[in-house]
Protein backbone atom coordinates (compact mmCIF):
# COMPACT_ATOMS: atom_id res chain seq x y z
CA UNK A 1 0.00 0.00 0.00
CA UNK A 2 2.87 1.89 0.86
CA UNK A 3 4.47 1.10 -2.69
CA UNK A 4 1.31 2.73 -4.18
CA UNK A 5 1.28 5.81 -2.45
CA UNK A 6 5.13 6.57 -3.40
CA UNK A 7 4.52 5.67 -7.29
CA UNK A 8 1.42 8.18 -7.11
CA UNK A 9 3.34 10.70 -5.71
CA UNK A 10 6.01 10.22 -7.90
CA UNK A 11 3.96 10.32 -11.03
CA UNK A 12 1.90 13.70 -9.49
CA UNK A 13 5.44 15.09 -8.89
CA UNK A 14 6.47 14.02 -12.75
CA UNK A 15 3.06 15.62 -14.13
CA UNK A 16 3.81 18.79 -11.62
CA UNK A 17 7.37 18.92 -13.42
CA UNK A 18 6.09 18.73 -16.74
CA UNK A 19 3.19 20.95 -16.54
CA UNK A 20 5.72 23.73 -15.38
CA UNK A 21 7.87 23.22 -17.73
CA UNK A 22 5.12 23.40 -20.61
CA UNK A 23 4.27 26.64 -18.85
CA UNK A 24 8.07 27.89 -19.05
CA UNK A 25 8.25 26.52 -22.94
CA UNK A 26 5.46 28.40 -23.87
CA UNK A 27 6.31 31.97 -21.84
CA UNK A 28 9.77 31.49 -23.80
CA UNK A 29 8.38 31.01 -27.06
CA UNK A 30 6.22 33.35 -27.06
CA UNK A 31 8.73 35.97 -25.95
CA UNK A 32 10.79 34.77 -28.79
CA UNK A 33 8.65 35.51 -31.38
CA UNK A 34 7.72 38.89 -29.49
CA UNK A 35 11.43 39.39 -29.97
CA UNK A 36 11.26 38.17 -33.93
CA UNK A 37 8.70 40.48 -34.55
CA UNK A 38 10.30 43.25 -32.79
CA UNK A 39 13.58 42.33 -34.96
CA UNK A 40 11.79 42.35 -37.81
CA UNK A 41 9.54 45.56 -37.58
CA UNK A 42 12.87 47.39 -36.55
CA UNK A 43 14.71 46.16 -39.91
CA UNK A 44 11.68 47.50 -41.97
CA UNK A 45 12.04 50.71 -40.30
CA UNK A 46 15.77 51.01 -40.82
CA UNK A 47 15.37 50.05 -44.63
CA UNK A 48 12.39 52.34 -44.94
CA UNK A 49 14.67 55.44 -43.48
CA UNK A 50 18.18 54.53 -45.49
CA UNK A 51 15.51 54.17 -48.20
CA UNK A 52 14.16 57.98 -47.57
CA UNK A 53 18.02 58.96 -46.86
CA UNK A 54 18.47 57.84 -50.81
CA UNK A 55 16.19 59.52 -51.79
CA UNK A 56 16.79 62.89 -50.20
CA UNK A 57 19.91 62.84 -51.99
CA UNK A 58 18.97 62.64 -55.00
CA UNK A 59 19.23 66.22 -56.67
CA UNK A 60 17.84 67.49 -60.71
CA UNK A 61 19.71 70.11 -62.81
CA UNK A 62 18.74 71.47 -66.20
CA UNK A 63 21.54 71.47 -68.75
CA UNK A 64 20.88 73.77 -71.54
CA UNK A 65 22.81 75.58 -74.59
CA UNK A 66 25.82 74.20 -76.20
CA UNK A 67 25.28 70.22 -75.40
CA UNK A 68 24.15 67.28 -78.06
CA UNK A 69 21.58 66.30 -75.11
CA UNK A 70 19.98 69.09 -73.06
CA UNK A 71 17.50 68.66 -70.75
CA UNK A 72 16.55 67.47 -67.18
CA UNK A 73 19.18 65.36 -65.04
CA UNK A 74 19.17 63.50 -61.78
CA UNK A 75 22.25 63.53 -59.91
CA UNK A 76 23.67 62.42 -56.48
CA UNK A 77 23.86 65.61 -53.88
CA UNK A 78 27.52 66.58 -54.04
CA UNK A 79 28.11 65.62 -57.56
CA UNK A 80 30.02 68.18 -59.43
CA UNK A 81 29.05 70.14 -62.75
CA UNK A 82 31.28 68.32 -65.01
CA UNK A 83 29.45 65.12 -64.15
CA UNK A 84 26.41 66.70 -65.52
CA UNK A 85 28.05 68.26 -68.19
CA UNK A 86 29.60 65.03 -69.41
CA UNK A 87 25.72 63.22 -68.96
CA UNK A 88 24.98 66.16 -71.42
CA UNK A 89 27.59 65.25 -73.93
CA UNK A 90 29.23 68.99 -74.44
CA UNK A 91 29.55 69.72 -78.45
CA UNK A 92 32.59 70.80 -79.52
CA UNK A 93 32.06 73.86 -80.24
CA UNK A 94 31.07 74.93 -75.91
CA UNK A 95 33.36 76.66 -74.80
CA UNK A 96 34.19 74.81 -71.14
CA UNK A 97 36.77 76.37 -69.98
CA UNK A 98 34.65 79.28 -68.61
CA UNK A 99 32.67 76.85 -66.59
CA UNK A 100 33.71 75.78 -62.91
CA UNK A 101 33.59 72.43 -63.49
CA UNK A 102 34.58 71.48 -59.84
CA UNK A 103 31.91 73.02 -58.47
CA UNK A 104 29.39 70.99 -56.55
CA UNK A 105 25.32 71.10 -58.07
CA UNK A 106 22.64 73.01 -56.86
CA UNK A 107 19.08 70.87 -56.59
CA UNK A 108 16.88 72.36 -59.33
CA UNK A 109 19.60 74.83 -60.86
CA UNK A 110 19.79 75.87 -64.49
CA UNK A 111 23.22 75.33 -65.99
CA UNK A 112 23.77 77.40 -69.50
CA UNK A 113 26.37 75.94 -71.35
CA UNK A 114 28.25 78.69 -73.59
CA UNK A 115 29.29 78.19 -76.62
CA UNK A 116 32.69 79.70 -78.54
CA UNK A 117 31.87 83.30 -79.10
CA UNK A 118 28.34 83.48 -76.93
CA UNK A 119 29.84 84.96 -73.87
CA UNK A 120 28.60 88.90 -73.92
CA UNK A 121 27.66 88.71 -70.24
CA UNK A 122 28.16 86.47 -67.39
CA UNK A 123 25.81 83.75 -67.48
CA UNK A 124 23.92 82.59 -63.83
CA UNK A 125 22.60 79.38 -62.87
CA UNK A 126 19.08 79.56 -61.20
CA UNK A 127 18.72 77.85 -58.49
CA UNK A 128 15.54 76.16 -56.53
CA UNK A 129 15.48 78.90 -54.01
CA UNK A 130 15.44 81.70 -57.20
CA UNK A 131 18.72 82.99 -55.86
CA UNK A 132 21.49 83.24 -58.40
CA UNK A 133 24.53 81.64 -58.71
CA UNK A 134 27.69 81.85 -61.30
CA UNK A 135 28.07 79.51 -63.58
CA UNK A 136 30.92 80.50 -65.21
CA UNK A 137 34.09 81.30 -63.41
CA UNK A 138 34.46 85.27 -62.69
CA UNK A 139 38.38 84.60 -62.86
CA UNK A 140 38.52 82.70 -65.78
CA UNK A 141 36.64 86.18 -67.37
CA UNK A 142 39.27 88.53 -65.81
CA UNK A 143 36.69 89.48 -62.93
CA UNK A 144 36.84 92.08 -60.35
CA UNK A 145 35.95 90.72 -57.35
CA UNK A 146 34.41 93.92 -54.96
CA UNK A 147 34.81 91.93 -52.12
CA UNK A 148 38.46 91.30 -52.06
CA UNK A 149 40.17 93.71 -54.59
CA UNK A 150 42.57 96.55 -53.43
CA UNK A 151 41.10 99.82 -54.70
CA UNK A 152 44.26 100.66 -57.01
CA UNK A 153 43.09 96.72 -58.72
CA UNK A 154 39.80 98.51 -59.14
CA UNK A 155 41.09 101.59 -60.76
CA UNK A 156 43.21 99.31 -63.23
CA UNK A 157 40.56 97.10 -64.51
CA UNK A 158 37.30 98.96 -64.19
CA UNK A 159 35.83 101.78 -66.00
CA UNK A 160 35.32 105.05 -64.75
CA UNK A 161 36.93 103.99 -61.39
CA UNK A 162 39.78 105.64 -60.02
CA UNK A 163 41.98 105.48 -57.04
CA UNK A 164 40.05 107.65 -54.50
CA UNK A 165 36.53 106.07 -55.81
CA UNK A 166 38.04 102.57 -55.64
CA UNK A 167 39.09 103.96 -52.01
CA UNK A 168 35.48 104.35 -51.11
CA UNK A 169 34.46 101.07 -52.07
CA UNK A 170 37.23 99.41 -50.14
CA UNK A 171 35.86 101.62 -46.67
CA UNK A 172 31.77 100.51 -47.79
CA UNK A 173 32.89 97.02 -47.52
CA UNK A 174 34.87 97.50 -44.17
CA UNK A 175 32.24 99.39 -42.51
CA UNK A 176 29.29 97.52 -43.98
CA UNK A 177 30.64 93.99 -44.47
CA UNK A 178 30.95 92.12 -47.91
CA UNK A 179 28.74 93.23 -50.75
CA UNK A 180 25.73 90.69 -51.04
CA UNK A 181 25.03 91.36 -54.79
CA UNK A 182 26.98 94.20 -57.13
CA UNK A 183 24.05 96.00 -57.36
CA UNK A 184 24.54 96.93 -53.72
CA UNK A 185 27.84 99.10 -55.00
CA UNK A 186 25.34 101.97 -56.27
CA UNK A 187 25.42 102.29 -52.66
CA UNK A 188 28.87 103.92 -52.72
CA UNK A 189 28.87 107.56 -53.22
CA UNK A 190 29.98 108.12 -56.79
CA UNK A 191 28.28 105.30 -58.43
CA UNK A 192 25.05 105.96 -60.07
CA UNK A 193 22.97 103.86 -62.36
CA UNK A 194 25.51 105.05 -65.92
CA UNK A 195 28.54 103.97 -64.00
CA UNK A 196 27.39 100.54 -62.87
CA UNK A 197 25.97 100.12 -66.19
CA UNK A 198 29.66 100.61 -67.45
CA UNK A 199 31.28 98.19 -65.15
CA UNK A 200 28.52 95.58 -63.72
CA UNK A 201 29.40 93.04 -66.66
CA UNK A 202 32.90 92.90 -64.83
CA UNK A 203 32.76 92.68 -61.46
CA UNK A 204 31.67 89.49 -59.01
CA UNK A 205 30.77 89.30 -55.18
CA UNK A 206 32.26 85.75 -55.02
CA UNK A 207 33.39 85.05 -51.40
Amino acid sequence: MELDKRWIALAVFILLVAFTAGIIYSDFKNDRQAEEETLLQSSDQIGETRSDELESKIIQVYITGAVKNPGVYRLQEGDRLYQAVEMAEALPEAELKYLEMARPLIDGETIPVPAKGEIPELPVAINAGGSYTNAISPQSLDMVNINTASAQEMADKLDGIGPALGQRIVDYRTSNGPFKDIEEIKNVSGIGDKRFEAIKNKISVRQ
